[in-house]
């Protein structure tokens, strides 16, 4: 089948469809987490949403809303933690991560049977997303875009010089916690895409990519959303062809854009 018969194919669409949002949302919150030096508290947000599906799975209620509470929750923890106690955010992420990950374990010890939706939460499966899928991350991106384009000038101040904001009357902490809450939202809703396990890199991976080639930090979040969709929608292509699981065939996807970055990088100077 070739690839104008592939895209009329609504399993395909749906997919296609889905890639683009999640690439822009992840893109444009990857932006502010490198930028900030958050990859591992990404990672720590993203992978304690094992624990909320797992408790969505054992009491029967949608594994969406519990794994956003499990996230936010971990994110106000590990931000709260490392602020009240002087202790420094990785070991914080280092604690809270482990621990909602075995949470995680132990519930799904009291789930009875074998539950194959377990599978696409930690691996993802974005040929599979559904209309619904598709309005969560629709209903996300518009929260998510509409906050950023609100208070662009306040959270770009923080990242940049979060001492200077607090003196012009910013108040960092409660934005941090806002931003926090929004990471989460952007994570659950990757879940479908690429996995528990994966989301981390498609937050972080095209940000980066994007890093050496930005004159300016619209620039910026403009060519991380390129290297975003374009990871996404070759992945999917890609998995497709090779038969390849889709989630993981999209992140080594963007990790090849990063690499060629950096060679064209190096190739500059």
């Amino acid at each position: 089948m070739n690839l104008i018969e592939l895209i009329k194919l609504p399993f395909f669409q749906n997919a296609i469809f889905a890639g683009i949002i999640v690439g822009t949302l992840t893109a444009v919150l990857g932006t502010f987490i490198v930028l900030r030096r958050m990859s591992f508290i990404g990672t720590g947000i993203a992978h304690s949403a094992f624990g909320g599906v797992a408790l969505g799975i054992l009491i029967g209620i949608d594994p969406f809303i519990s794994a956003l509470i499990f996230c936010i929750l971990t994110g106000f923890l590990i931000a709260f933690t490392s602020r009240k106690f002087n202790i420094s955010e990785d070991s914080a992420v280092g604690v809270f991560f482990p621990a909602m990950m075995s949470v995680g374990i132990i519930l799904l010890a009291f789930v009875k049977g074998y539950s194959p939706n377990l599978l696409s939460y930690l691996f993802g499966d974005i040929l599979l997303v559904n209309k619904t899928d598709i309005h969560l991350s629709i209903g996300s991106f518009i929260i998510i875009i509409i906050f950023i384009l609100i208070f662009y000038r306040e959270m770009t101040y923080i990242t940049f010089d979060p001492e200077f904001s607090r003196v012009i009357g910013i108040p960092v902490e409660l934005y941090d916690y806002i931003f926090i809450s929004l990471v989460s939202l952007g994570i659950v809703i990757s879940i479908k895409i690429v996995g528990i396990i994966l989301v981390s890199a498609l937050i972080v991976i095209p940000a980066l990519s994007a890093l050496k080639f930005s004159k300016n930090y619209l620039f910026y979040i403009f060519l991380s959303v390129i290297f975003g969709i374009f990871s996404t929608i070759g992945g999917i292509i890609l998995s497709y062809y090779l038969n390849m699981p889709p989630g993981a065939t999209i992140v080594l996807f963007a990790t090849i854009l990063f690499i060629f970055s950096l060679i064209i990088s190096l190739l500059k100077k």
